[in-house]
Parts: structure tokens; C-alpha cells; sequence
């Protein structure tokens, strides 16, 4: 009796230390660590025009605990958890390179009509700065936002070839990078800038429609990804929900867990080859 007595106060003591100390450490550098990777993840986005609240992406760290319940919960099975898991460490970094990559997609599709606004500008008689600011005048985000950003260091004693430069680092895209190169050499050497503009303007409207044609040619491949990706898992999910004990083999013996991990691990190669080889870099 005693023997027993002294066993539940120590399980009694050991739930209350856990809970009382442990659990709150843990919650408490969790909390600061989330904090500062937001504040970073913020800062970083802040360079790109794009603000989220703080609030708003400790959310995304929480993702990972959500996803991995409400997959226990969907599959009841720790494989369902474990899935979760995965995709909510991977979720909340995707949906910020998405927002970057829009961001810039947006950019890039302004691009031609800026240039024609600093040409005119500029064979109207304005000077360079003159016709920045006219371009952010009429404008839209993202493209007044970095042109005004150019301005706004410029007054601040930033020459604009080091504002240039800094644009370009900060949109790391192919055509920003020729505008950059046109504009500082022009420059440099005194050439006709509105000339220089102007067929850039050509060049950069053709080499956006042979992307936009490439993409399309290339969009069944894409696709094809796609599929490959949800297909496998959205097999499994129906057969298990028809016959639970179905992949029992492959759980439960080693031969059947090594199987499964190599064709997961094909799955993965087979989505890389096919993204590669649909997707074209210029």
C-alpha cells in the first residue's frame, strides 16, 4: 500500500514539475525564437514593399502543430501526423516565396510601359530624375514603389548610380539587370539614353512574349507534375478509407517500410525530373 501511495506521488509530483516548469520553458523560448524568425521574415519582406503583421506570420509557425493534428485526425494513424507536420514546416517559407515571386511577376509585366514613360519623358527634354518621377506618377505598385525608393535615396545623397545598382539587387530579374547596364553605360559614355530606352523597350516586349509562349508550350508538363504529385496520395488515402488494413504490410514489416520509402523517394526524383525539364531559364 505504502509502495503504491509513494508511486502515485511521484507520477503526481512528476505531471506537476512538467507542467508547472518544463512545458512553460519550452512555450517560452518556442515563443521568443518564433518571434525573432518573424521579425526577420519581416524585415526581409519590408525590402520588397511587402508587409505582413507580426501577428500574421507567428501564425505560420504555428502551422506545423495544426496540420499535424488535423492530419492524426484525418488519417488516425501517426503517418497522417507526421505528413502534417512536413507540410506545415514547408507551408509558411512557400507562401512567402509565392508572395515574392508575384510581386516580381507584377514588376515584370510593368516594365514595358515604364520604359516608354521615361523614354517619352526624357525626349520631352526632362532630366533622368525628372522622368522617374513623372513614372511614378502614373505608375502603379510595385513599379512606383522601387522607382520611388530610387528617388527618395537620391535626395538623400545616394548618387543614382548606387541607387540603380541597389534596385537591381533587390529585384534580382533578367531585365531589370539590362536596364540597369543600359542606363549606367549610357551614362557613363554620354550616349543617346531615349535611343538606348527605346530599344530596350523592343527587346524586352519580345523576350516577355517568348516567355509567355514557352510557358504555355511547356504547361501539359507542368501539369503532369502536378498530377504525378496529388495522385499517389489521393490513391492511398482512398484505399485506405476503403480497406484500412490494406497497407498493414507495408507499415508493419521492414521489407514493406523500405519499399514504401523508395517509392516515395521515386515519386520525389520523378516530380524534379519533370519540373526541370518543363521549366526554362534565360
Amino acid at each position: 500500500m505504502l509502495l503504491n501511495l509513494t508511486v502515485f506521488a511521484s507520477v503526481v509530483l512528476l505531471v506537476i514539475f512538467i507542467s508547472e516548469v518544463i512545458l512553460p520553458y519550452f512555450a517560452t523560448k518556442y515563443g521568443k525564437a518564433q518571434d525573432k524568425r518573424a521579425t526577420e521574415i519581416s524585415a526581409t519582406l519590408e525590402e520588397s514593399f511587402i508587409f505582413w503583421e507580426k501577428k500574421k506570420m507567428l501564425l505560420f509557425y504555428l502551422f506545423p502543430f495544426i496540420l499535424s493534428g488535423l492530419g492524426l485526425i484525418l488519417a488516425r494513424h501517426m503517418i497522417g501526423a507526421f505528413i502534417g507536420l512536413i507540410i506545415g514546416l514547408i507551408l509558411p517559407n512557400l507562401v512567402i516565396s509565392i508572395a515574392k515571386q508575384q510581386r516580381l511577376k507584377k514588376f515584370r509585366s510593368q516594365l514595358v510601359d515604364s520604359l516608354m514613360i521615361i523614354s517619352s519623358s526624357l525626349k520631352a527634354g526632362l532630366s533622368f530624375l525628372q522622368s522617374i518621377e513623372v513614372l511614378c506618377e502614373e505608375m502603379p505598385a510595385p513599379t512606383s514603389q522601387e522607382f520611388g525608393l530610387i528617388i527618395s535615396e537620391n535626395k538623400l545623397g545616394v548618387s543614382m548610380e548606387l541607387a540603380l545598382k541597389k534596385m537591381r539587387t533587390r529585384i534580382p530579374i533578367e531585365e531589370v539587370n539590362l536596364i540597369v547596364t543600359a542606363v549606367l553605360i549610357a551614362r557613363e559614355s554620354g550616349g543617346n539614353l531615349p535611343l538606348v530606352l527605346s530599344r530596350l523597350t523592343d527587346t524586352i516586349r519580345d523576350n516577355l512574349k517568348l516567355k509567355e509562349k514557352i510557358a504555355t508550350l511547356t504547361l501539359q508538363g507542368r501539369l503532369q507534375g502536378i498530377i504525378m504529385m496529388i495522385l499517389p496520395i489521393g490513391f492511398a488515402y482512398f484505399i485506405y478509407k476503403q480497406n484500412p488494413g490494406h497497407f498493414d504490410v507495408m507499415l508493419q514489416t521492414d521489407l514493406g517500410r523500405k519499399l514504401l520509402a523508395l517509392a516515395i523517394g521515386l515519386e520525389i526524383v520523378g516530380i524534379i525530373f519533370i519540373k526541370r525539364i518543363s521549366t526554362m531559364k534565360f
